[in-house]
């Protein structure tokens, strides 16, 4: 028998209400990922991901990339070559946000990216993500309207020559580049 002093029977839980999972909200919400499952978009998502890893996996600049990183009077020293992958990665990271059909699908493709790069090139993977250079380009991402120049004066700066003219234009020319390719690779799987 339980003291009354430890009767807590008269206790209310206090707190928000728990909504049902047949919410109007929850519904919706299992609606929309059956039809993306059932459409094809999810694996398309995945795929896109997985594939993507492609343009930045190498572990040696391929000749063209060593030709226009040249062309604009910069040598391609291992780290401006580390430089430009990050930069890649984040190129794909906004094309991805900004041409897939949702934050869902943006969502799934981001995170097979991540996926296949660390089960592909994990030591790049790790650097990537010791490296916070997706953090200095966000930041600066959000306060300025010529998206593309501040995109290349983050790369100067990541590269240590802040400010430095032909690094600036050389991160302005990969992230167009790389925007231009991911969004025809994006465009190539039709998602509906």
């Amino acid at each position: 028998m339980m003291s009354e002093k430890f009767d807590d029977s008269d206790m209310k839980i206090v707190g928000r209400p728990v909504r049902p999972a047949e919410s109007g909200e929850a519904l919706r919400f299992i609606e929309y990922t059956s039809k993306e499952h059932f459409n094809g978009n999810f694996r398309k998502a995945k795929a896109l991901g997985a594939n993507i890893v492609s343009a930045f996996s190498y572990s040696a600049a391929p000749e063209e990339l060593e030709a226009l990183i040249r062309s604009h009077g910069v040598e391609p020293t291992p780290d401006v070559v580390r430089q430009v992958r990050f930069l890649s990665v984040f190129s794909a990271q906004v094309a991805i946000e900004t041409y897939l059909p949702s934050q869902l699908l943006s969502s799934v493709a981001m995170g097979e990216l991540y996926d296949t790069l660390r089960l592909y090139s994990s030591a790049f993977y790790d650097d990537l993500a010791k490296s916070g250079a997706f953090s200095f380009y966000n930041m600066t991402l959000g306060s300025v309207t010529d998206v593309t120049a501040a995109v290349g004066r983050q790369f100067a700066a990541l590269c240590g020559k802040p400010g430095d003219p032909a690094l600036s234009a050389l991160g302005q020319e990969l992230h167009t580049l790389n925007l231009k390719a991911y969004r025809k690779a994006i465009n190539g799987y039709a998602f509906v």
